[in-house]
């Protein structure tokens, strides 16, 4: 039996957004309540929500700890922008 491997498999760039990192800024960027960490490859977040596939949302930083409570409170170490 012969198979066509010879398909090209979608490759994923180096400059492509990391999908972890992309739902921590689309969470902190809509107020969601949750905990975010992201310490270079480390990304954890506990609550918010995966982003929309059009958000063009990032993070411009390695590192940082961010709290979002119910009634829009948010408590960061991130200062800068979510957007590109």
């Amino acid at each position: 039996m012969l198979t066509n491997n010879s398909k090209s498999q979608p490759s994923r760039r180096s400059d492509s957004p990391d999908l972890a990192l992309k739902a921590i800024a689309y969470s902190l960027d809509c107020l969601i309540p949750g905990f975010y960490l992201w310490l270079g490859p480390i990304k954890l977040r506990l609550g918010g929500s995966l982003p929309e596939k059009d958000d063009p949302g990032i993070i411009h930083s390695k590192a940082g700890v961010a709290v979002v409570l119910p009634g829009y409170r948010l408590f960061s170490t991130y200062q800068g922008t979510y957007d590109p």
